[in-house]
C-alpha cells in the first residue's frame, strides 16, 4: 500500500471508515439499492447504524419524505382532536387547516386511520435498550 494511500487511510475519522465500507459493499456487491446507505454513517451514530443494519439487514425499506411524514402528524392530530378530544369534525380540520400543506391528503389519511386504529392493539414496546 502506498504510503499516500495509507496516509489518507488513518486519517479518517470514525464515520468515515464506516461510510467508506458501507461504499465499498456497495461496489463490491453492486447492488443500486446500496447506492446511497454509505450516507447512513453521516446521519446515524455507529450504535444506532449498527442497530438498523441487524434489525433491517438484507430488506430493502423506502424512507417516507417530509411531506409523507407531515402529512401524518396532521392526520393523527385530527384524529386526536375528533376521537380523544370529542371536537367537531369541522372544527377540527379548521384548526390544523391553515398549518397543512395538503388538506386532501390530511382527509384521505385520517379516513384510513380511523380503518386501522379500530382495530389497533396498542402496547408500549420498550426500546433496543430495554428501556
Amino acid at each position: 500500500m502506498s504510503s499516500d494511500v495509507k496516509n489518507k487511510l488513518s486519517s479518517l475519522k470514525e464515520r468515515d471508515v464506516y461510510s467508506l465500507g458501507l461504499f465499498c459493499l456497495y461496489k463490491l456487491i453492486g447492488t443500486p439499492e446500496y447506492s446511497s446507505v454509505s450516507e447512513l454513517a453521516y446521519i446515524l451514530d455507529k450504535k444506532n447504524l449498527l442497530n438498523l443494519c441487524e434489525y433491517f439487514g438484507g430488506q430493502t425499506i423506502t424512507i417516507p419524505t417530509m411531506d409523507e411524514l407531515e402529512n401524518l402528524i396532521y392526520s393523527l392530530l385530527l384524529y386526536q382532536y375528533v376521537k380523544i378530544e370529542n371536537m367537531n369534525y369541522d372544527e377540527a380540520v379548521q384548526l390544523i387547516g391553515h398549518k397543512s400543506k395538503d388538506l386532501r391528503a390530511v382527509k384521505a389519511n385520517y379516513r384510513k386511520l380511523l380503518e386501522v386504529l379500530r382495530d389497533y392493539s396498542f402496547q408500549v414496546r420498550s426500546d433496543i435498550d430495554g428501556e
